[in-house]
């Protein structure tokens, strides 16, 4: 009884405060730096991978390209529950962060409903709407999976896995990886359609000419 918003409406309510555009490229910037991060890479990823070996059918929908940002930093277990909240209260006590408080990882959503990364010795699916990622509930919108764990299963969930296998990342026979690798991979018509954050495609060359931008107001 009574009123609430759902996770959906309140990631679609962040997201019309926070524009898309290279913003978000820098806020991922930002935030590396919070970490202290020395290294920054941002990737557009055109593969497609194989959807026979993956956590569930709904997840294919999701094999495509993909942005990507790794940095050198590794995630603190208090890095992990902050990133799990919504909204911008976790950063309040760091003054001097570069992120200036800001809306930080959510603002990725103008890409993907399904962001995911892997860090020190875990791999996290978001999954906001509990319909992709097998196991995320209403109030428990994802899952993070220890990669020791994977490693025994890796050929069950091969396909799944693949995607993050680059950047010295060897979900396969690491159980821990030193440094962070963010995937996001793009919405597609199909995706887009069925988003109730927003229903906007993104294509490969829309991720190139946001490269682009970000390339000129950096410069």
């Amino acid at each position: 009884f009574g009123q609430r918003e759902s996770l959906t409406s309140r990631l679609k309510n962040i997201l019309s405060l926070y524009p898309e555009g290279p913003g978000v490229l820098f806020e991922l910037i930002q935030n590396a730096d919070d970490a202290k991060a020395t290294e920054v890479n941002l990737i557009l990823n055109k593969d497609s991978y194989d959807t026979d070996y993956l956590f569930g059918p709904s997840m294919a929908a999701w094999q495509g390209p993909a942005l990507y940002a790794h940095n050198n930093s590794v995630f603190t277990p208090r890095d992990f529950e902050a990133l799990s909240r919504i909204g911008q209260g976790s950063k309040l006590e760091k003054i001097n962060a570069t992120g200036r408080f800001g809306l930080g990882f959510n603002a990725t959503y103008h890409f993907t409903d399904i962001p995911s990364f892997v860090s020190a010795d875990s791999i996290v699916f978001f999954d906001p709407h509990a319909t992709n990622v097998p196991g995320a509930t209403e109030r428990s919108p994802g899952i993070k999976i220890p990669l020791a764990r994977l490693s025994s299963k890796y050929e069950k969930y091969k396909h799944q896995l693949q995607p993050y296998n680059i950047m010295g990342c060897d979900v396969q026979s690491k159980p821990r990886y030193e440094g962070t690798l963010f995937r996001f991979p793009l919405r597609t018509e199909t995706t887009a359609a069925a988003s109730l954050i927003k229903p906007k495609v993104l294509t490969i060359n829309d991720i190139m000419c946001l490269f682009e931008l970000y390339r000129n107001v950096a410069t």
